[in-house]
């Protein structure tokens, strides 16, 4: 079966628009961007045109226009840029979990629930695989990409799901063999061409967060996949404008 990220978000985009309708004053979500990063600009454009569509402000400014807040209400602040430059954000606008008072809520575990402060992307994941009704609950999850944005915190998310979780990256022996073990596969390092044949077999469902597996080998094989275009993507925009407007 094919699981795309469009039902998922639409789902949430109505308990958006609900919230939306009934506040007086709508907070409205910072972007600061790297003009020169590509997926930070593809990422951008996807934001502003949700927020168009769904009535939350999102005010953009290159980073080199400065980091110092809009005038108006907001609900969230991110930083989408490579840049190594530290840039800090308000525990109270952090909607994507990158300062440490987010990560010690996600790494405390306990919370079956979506904090807004977790990881848009992480959070997409296990939301697609609710909306699906992929089976979690004890089964062997493994994750490729041990980054602070997917990795690491979907981890989080999965155990406290009471899944069986492993994080594979570039020091791997036996990636292969590995990823033919999992019952739900996530491929989050964004390294094209990573996942082939060789790493699935049948009745898997796979995730395919970072453009990793090739599709046109795997999908006969798995029995869900989520593609890369079309997938997590849709969902994670979706998450994160739902964690701007959660403001109580």
């Amino acid at each position: 079966m094919l699981l795309t990220g469009k039902q998922p978000a639409e789902q949430l985009y109505s308990k958006i628009d609900e919230r939306v309708r009934s506040m007086a004053e709508v907070p409205g979500l910072f972007a600061l961007y790297d003009p020169e990063d590509k997926p930070a600009g593809w990422y951008l454009r996807s934001i502003q045109r949700a927020g168009e569509a769904h009535g939350i402000p999102v005010y953009a400014r290159p980073l080199s226009e400065g980091t110092a807040l809009p005038t108006q209400p907001l609900g969230g602040m991110i930083v989408l840029s490579k840049t190594k430059t530290p840039i800090p954000i308000l525990p109270e606008l952090d909607v994507d979990g990158t300062g440490p008072s987010s990560f010690s809520t996600l790494y405390k575990g306990g919370l079956k629930a979506y904090p807004r402060t977790t990881p848009c992307t992480a959070e997409a994941c296990v939301r697609l695989l609710d909306f699906y009704e992929v089976p979690v609950s004890g089964k062997h999850v493994v994750i490729l990409g041990r980054s602070l944005t997917v990795g690491r915190p979907l981890a989080m998310l999965l155990l406290d799901r009471n899944a069986t979780v492993a994080i594979c990256h570039s020091k791997t022996e036996d990636l292969p063999g590995l990823c033919r073990q999992a019952d739900i596969l996530v491929c989050a390092t964004g390294r094209e061409g990573l996942v082939g044949k060789d790493c699935v077999r049948p009745g898997q469902t796979l995730i395919n967060v970072g453009g990793d597996a090739v599709e046109e080998e795997i999908a006969p094989i798995v029995e869900n996949l989520c593609p890369f275009k079309g997938g997590v993507g849709a969902l994670t925009t979706a998450v994160l404008l739902q964690h701007v407007t959660e403001t109580n």
